[in-house]
């Protein structure tokens, strides 16, 4: 995998920050497992140098994403291949069972979307289907 060299590169099938606030939202001890996850890419990210402030964010929405930093360390570290590919699956069940079909698809049109250069999230994701 090649280091990603600007935001297009950042490939997105979901908008994960909107599904995190949905699951926030609905189960207090979610914020305690996924901030476990996020540390973990922190903690990588520092010890190998990466910055994520390097990498232009596809909209201001996506800025505080963490995609960016596990693209990179995707590509420099054998250990964090490793350990996502164990780890991140297990998130995913964790983070999907909060969720509905329909959320989940939203969260896809919403990443899509997303890497417009003009794109400014709405209000009501509930009319992203009407905007875009």
């Amino acid at each position: 995998m090649a280091l990603p060299e600007s935001s297009t590169d950042a490939s997105c099938k979901l908008c994960t920050i909107q599904l995190e606030e949905l699951c926030y939202e609905r189960a207090w001890w979610f914020r305690g497992i996924r901030e476990g996850f996020a540390t973990g890419v922190r903690i990588f990210s520092a010890v190998l140098r990466v910055n994520p402030d390097a990498y232009k964010s596809r909209s201001p929405m996506c800025k505080s994403c963490l995609r960016f930093r596990k693209n990179v360390l995707k590509c420099r570290s054998t250990l964090f291949n490793k350990l996502d590919g164990v780890l991140n699956p297990i998130f995913n069940r964790i983070r999907d069972s909060l969720l509905t079909p329909e959320e989940l698809e939203r969260a896809r049109l919403l990443a899509r979307c997303a890497a417009e250069k003009q794109f400014v999230r709405p209000a009501d994701l509930n009319k992203l289907s009407e905007l875009y």
